[in-house]
């Protein structure tokens, strides 16, 4: 294979003023541009920062609204809870108070019977099922 030789395009040597020119003034475009693509930039970033902060914002107060929603779910869990816990309580002490009563009332001729005979001197005990004693006039 023998050398080939290639051609080469002929550039003239940049002498020339006004080939000087037309580099400074296509430099001081493109500077011109890459100016303008910043600023551009600039304005563009700024504009997606205030809408990213306006996401966040709204999607803050979802939390927040579903936080608030959570916790009455479970306040209101707790407190119907409490009220049933409360009525269970409270049907214990009626309960209570009605087995106090009947006792009372079951064991009162007894008591009156006891005092009667401790105030009239009398110190036999009473038999169980005995008749109350009845005092004198």
């Amino acid at each position: 294979m023998a050398k080939e030789k290639t051609a080469h395009a002929q550039v003239p040597p940049p002498t020339s003023h006004s080939a000087v020119e037309t580099i400074v003034g296509a430099l001081s475009e493109l500077e011109g541009d890459i100016d303008g693509l910043y600023s551009r930039t600039e304005e563009m970033k700024k504009r997606i920062m205030a809408h990213s902060n306006e996401e966040v914002e709204k999607l803050k107060q979802q939390v927040i609204a579903m936080a608030n929603e959570d916790a009455k779910r479970i306040v209101d869990g707790a407190r119907a809870e409490a009220e049933a816990e409360s009525e269970k309580i409270g049907e214990t002490g009626r309960a209570n108070l009605a087995n106090l009563k009947k006792n009372i009332n079951s064991s009162f001729d007894a008591a009156v019977d006891n005092i009667v005979r401790t105030v009239l001197g009398d110190t036999t005990p009473a038999a169980k099922g005995a008749q109350p004693a009845k005092a004198k006039k």
